[in-house]
């Protein structure tokens, strides 16, 4: 076998191989499908017998009101003393001493 038919089979092989493998896959896909038994669901009823509700009659519970709390008010805080403001103010005054 000579370097081109060993290029060609090679070639050959990468450019099918992708399509080999979805064909494949898709095979096992349905085999794996066509193999699954159905499922068969069969519905039983079931009777069920009559319930009876016993009702009884209750007292009347008796309701409470009650009234709202008495809130206290909050005293007044005493007022705060003002202090004045004792300094004197600083005056310049020119120096005539040279």
């Amino acid at each position: 076998m000579n370097k081109f038919k060993h290029l060609q089979i090679v070639g050959t092989l990468t450019v099918l191989s992708p399509i080999i493998l979805v064909i494949g896959a898709i095979l096992i896909f349905w085999a794996t499908l066509a193999s699954k038994p159905e499922v068969v669901e069969e519905v039983v009823e079931v009777e069920k017998p009559d319930t009876v509700i016993v009702v009884q009659e209750t007292k009347p519970v008796p309701v409470v009101v009650k009234s709202a709390p008495v809130v206290k008010p909050t005293p007044v805080p005493p007022p705060v003393p003002v202090v004045k403001d004792t300094v004197k103010p600083v005056v310049e005054s020119l120096d005539t001493a040279k």
